[in-house]
């Protein structure tokens, strides 16, 4: 597994396929197996880099309180490296956070940006849901925190069309489950991060996709995120929550490639 230096860490990464760059950032707990099918969809016409973040499968474990500017720094020392031209940004949840971050302090390595299932600054409602999820990481053991985890990370149509158990399976069998203390590390970053007075300085075509059964980020938290970023397009996508690139990647591939297309 290909690994970078950068910011006083190292990231784990992939690549897969040719063309203009594409880069998945990935959300708060999961590492970068959670785009294979965006990877395995969009290799045949773009250069797919998927990463783990920092604290999160393969990469660095660290040992101190970070922020989500501090996850941009690591991504741009990673598009540095490996020399790339300005790429495409498609980031989920925590990813979409760290993508806002990216175009901000590293404008000319973001030619696009799709930001999935996230936000520009937390209410009391998302702020509740991080710190619920922080007690019950420490308080209950993997599974079971899985089984309350999913019900926020995914829509009910999925949960019920494919069942928690197998869906607590899937998750359990990653090769390196992060610890409680990694996860409540991120939560914290989640718990910081506010664009909204910097939002009206993006200047390139971004989309802002929201699922219409998010229990996390829900409608207003995408629509304030779109309201901000001038020329924005929002789209609900229907039937899916807070992981659509997982819950119906045919139609979310989809969404994503009409909007790169007309980029």
């Amino acid at each position: 597994m290909p690994r970078i230096k950068t910011n006083g860490i190292e990231l784990a990464y992939e690549e897969t396929g040719s063309g203009a760059p594409l880069v998945f950032l990935s959300g708060t707990s999961v590492d970068r197996s959670i785009w294979g099918a965006q990877v395995a969809h969009f290799a045949g016409d773009f250069r797919c880099i998927a990463l783990d973040n920092r604290d999160v499968g393969q990469s660095t474990i660290v040992a101190a309180p970070y922020t989500i500017r501090d996850m941009a720094a690591d991504t741009a020392g990673l598009l540095e490296a490996l020399d790339l031209p300005a790429a495409h940004i498609v980031g989920h949840s925590l990813g979409g956070a760290v993508a806002q971050e990216l175009v901000m302090l590293a404008p000319d390595y973001v030619r696009t940006l799709t930001l999935v299932a996230t936000w520009a600054r937390n209410d009391a409602y998302s702020r509740g849901v991080l710190n619920t999820w922080k007690h019950l990481r420490t308080g209950l053991n993997r599974h079971d925190f899985l089984e309350a985890f999913l019900l926020f990370a995914l829509g009910h149509s999925f949960l019920n069309a494919v069942g928690t158990e197998q869906l607590i399976g899937m998750f359990s069998a990653l090769e390196n489950p992060q610890s409680a203390e990694a996860f409540s590390r991120q939560v914290d970053a989640d718990l910081t991060h506010d664009t909204t007075d910097r939002l009206s300085t993006i200047g390139i075509p971004v989309l802002v996709i929201g699922g219409e059964e998010d229990n996390i980020f829900k409608g207003p938290h995408h629509t304030m995120l779109a309201e901000g970023i001038p020329g924005a397009r929002q789209v609900v996508l229907p039937a899916v929550g807070h992981t659509p690139l997982l819950e119906n990647a045919e139609l979310f591939n989809r969404t994503v490639e009409e909007f790169l297309s007309q980029t």
